[in-house]
């Protein structure tokens, strides 16, 4: 749990750049969804570092240590880079078309990506690494559930510090979001690693040249399908999170405060089908979770498709249990999804692993944002109707939903599974924390 609170630091500093920032850009100041969608995904689309970062995290200590200075490596530049932001919101409302303001946005966005994708994968494995095998499932599990419920919290923060949209304070939640991710990150690693710690010592690393590692682990057909699975999962979960509080200001014309409370809404499902499924499941292993990963596929794709249907009726009464719904699908989908990953996952190349489907889920994740940007822009030209325009982006995600299950049924995750030896990880789960 202690290591977890690393993840209210990234709820925080991320809702300030994929939700605050993207409401201010497309909704106040009218900017189209296309470009600032692209600017969300740009960190995603730089993706295969983060699968270079594991494997160097495995094969190149630095400091006696595997993954806490790449970690920390990724995580300053990231906090560096925000200040920039309520900068980039002044000088775009001046002038929208400002190419100085444009090219701070994109260099503000590819420090922050580069930062993200460098700690991202080495600071899964070091949960991984410092969890005894029986418990690495319930330990990403713990981890998982810091970081969703840290985002309704966040949202509820900044939506009561700015209710409307106001350059200074836009400033105060920058900082005051700087501040609590500096303290979660220095707290959630304060002595996880020291020099000199072997923490892969029980499954050494294999010293394999890193071309000739990505040719071995893309070899098995497993690892490819899962990679798709995650990657179509990636793309269709998170195509609206560019457009979804521009939605609630251009639809229902909510103000910034009402519609960063989404997150809350949405948060609130994830949270209560998390504890219900991981006790649910608490028996299960890692590589028996396919039936759960699909029930959350369905239940994730379904309210997509009533957003759609709300938006299209501008029906604002059925909004918020829409988004709530929302929550609980992908709540059940996360703790399926997560359990799987876990038993696709190799011991003696853990960060290279995480580091591939990470890139599965982060570039598609990108790759989503910016359809779903490009969606919306592209049916609005077509119809001239926001209503129209965003339920495009809704009914396509809902699709996508539906065809994962297809690929996840062609995964053969427990022979895998065998393959490897994660046959006795239990599946993620919290009630096992309290047995």
């Amino acid at each position: 749990m202690k290591i977890g609170t690393f993840h209210i630091g990234s709820s925080f500093v991320d809702l300030l750049t994929s939700g605050v920032l993207n409401r201010v850009l497309i909704s106040d100041l009218n900017l189209w969804a296309a470009p600032v969608a692209l600017l969300s995904a740009l960190r995603y689309l730089l993706a295969p570092l983060s699968i270079w970062a594991g494997y160097r995290s495995d094969t190149r200590p630095i400091f006696g240590m595997h993954r806490l200075p790449y970690i920390w490596a990724g995580r300053l530049p990231m906090l560096l880079s925000l200040p920039l932001l309520p900068v980039i919101t002044v000088m775009l409302a001046a002038d929208p078309n400002s190419i100085l303001a444009w090219t701070l946005a994109v260099f503000s966005f590819m420090i922050y990506g580069v930062g993200t994708l460098i700690s991202g994968s080495t600071y899964m494995a070091l949960v991984r690494d410092t969890a005894p095998p029986e418990r690495r499932g319930q330990a990403l599990s713990i981890v998982q559930i810091f970081l969703i419920v840290s985002f309704p919290i966040a949202g509820v923060v900044y939506g009561l510090m700015m209710p409307v949209y106001d350059p200074g304070t836009f400033w105060v939640i920058t900082l005051t979001g700087m501040g609590i991710a500096a303290f979660c990150f220095f707290f959630s690693l304060l002595g996880e690693e020291r020099p000199g710690q072997s923490i892969v010592a029980d499954t050494p690393t294999e010293h394999v040249p890193f071309p000739q590692l990505l040719r071995e682990m893309w070899a098995d057909r497993r690892t490819r399908l899962f990679f798709v699975f995650m990657a179509l999962g990636a793309a269709s979960a998170f195509a609206q999170d560019a457009v979804l509080e521009p939605f609630g200001g251009q639809v229902f014309d909510l103000p910034a405060g009402d519609t960063t409370l989404f997150n809350a809404y949405w948060g609130a499902g994830v949270v209560l089908s998390l504890l219900t499924t991981v006790f649910i499941t608490r028996h299960r292993q890692a590589h028996e979770q396919t039936g759960t990963t699909i029930i959350g596929l369905v239940l994730t794709a379904l309210p997509l498709a009533l957003l759609g249907f709300v938006s299209l009726t501008k029906a604002e009464i059925l909004l918020i249990p829409t988004l709530f719904l929302f929550g609980v699908g992908f709540g059940i989908y996360t703790i399926g999804a997560v359990s799987l990953l876990m038993a696709m996952t190799s011991d003696s190349r853990a960060g290279a692993y995480l580091g591939l489907w990470t890139i599965a889920q982060l570039l598609f994740r990108g790759i989503g944002i910016f359809l779903g940007g490009v969606i919306r822009d592209v049916a609005y030209i077509i119809t001239q109707s926001y209503t129209i325009a965003y339920a495009s982006v809704f009914f396509l995600e809902a699709i996508g939903l539906f065809a994962c299950i297809i690929l996840i049924l062609k995964v053969d995750v427990p022979s895998f599974a065998r393959s490897v030896g994660n046959v006795r990880t239990p599946a993620a789960n919290l009630a096992a924390a309290v047995d």
